[in-house]
């Protein structure tokens, strides 16, 4: 069975992820900055983790996240880069601190978590998931900054399709809008209006968790190479 890193895991997609994933019987390493977030686990994803702080940001912790993992589990087989974050504003009253702040971690942080698993991945002929966005393919009004992000994850992500398939496998999973706190971290109040009940029509967190796992129970001989999943809007 598959030992599996999951960053952000604390809410949304990524504690989609690991309540879905535990449930198949893979064992994971959740991380995240806040390690009280995790105190409401399911009992069976309780029992199938280990639980590690880790900001993305920070490349000592994500150092010694993947250590404790690899000294418990004895392999790094797959990475889900789920942490993420994103501010709408129009890019004329943006805020330096938070374009800042999506840039370190939707972009730096990939790096930092793939610069550190990578070897580890390699060994295990193991499996990376980057939690892109439709936002990596489409630019749109007011998130010009959070789309030139997940740009750069989609980049990644077929940088390594390029250069190392034939060492590990790579998915990129590209949500539209979920319904998650994501949208909470908007401070123009205006905006958070305008896409607050948007993103509550949005694709559930375990819509996202599903094709997450789709791309990891593919067979052998196949890699999903990516996955570009949208609400469905069609009226009912």
């Amino acid at each position: 069975m598959k030992n599996i890193l999951i960053t952000g895991a604390t809410s949304g997609i990524g504690r989609a992820a690991a309540n879905l994933l535990a449930t198949k019987g893979f064992m994971l390493c959740l991380t995240g900055r806040d390690l009280r977030r995790f105190d409401d686990l399911p009992e069976q994803t309780a029992k199938n983790s280990m639980l590690e702080i880790c900001d993305v940001r920070n490349y000592t912790e994500v150092q010694q996240a993947v250590e404790a993992m690899k000294a418990k589990f004895g392999s790094v087989d797959v990475v889900i880069n789920n942490a993420g974050l994103g501010f709408f504003d129009q890019v004329e009253t943006g805020k330096i601190e938070q374009w800042n702040e999506m840039v370190d971690t939707n972009v730096k942080g990939v790096l930092n978590v793939l610069h550190v698993a990578l070897p580890h991945l390699i060994s295990s002929g193991g499996h990376i998931i980057n939690i892109g966005s439709v936002a990596s393919h489409q630019v749109f009004p007011n998130s010009g900054v959070y789309c030139a992000t997940k740009h750069a994850v989609f980049a990644i992500s077929e940088s390594i399709r390029l250069e190392l398939a034939d060492k590990v496998r790579v998915t990129t999973i590209s949500p539209g809008s979920v319904n998650t706190p994501f949208i909470e971290k908007t401070t123009n109040e205006k905006m958070l209006g305008e896409y607050r009940n948007y993103f509550a029509q949005g694709l559930s967190a375990n819509s996202i968790a599903e094709a997450i796992l789709y791309a990891i129970e593919s067979s052998k001989d196949a890699v999903i190479s990516e996955v570009v999943i949208r609400p469905n809007r069609v009226v009912k």
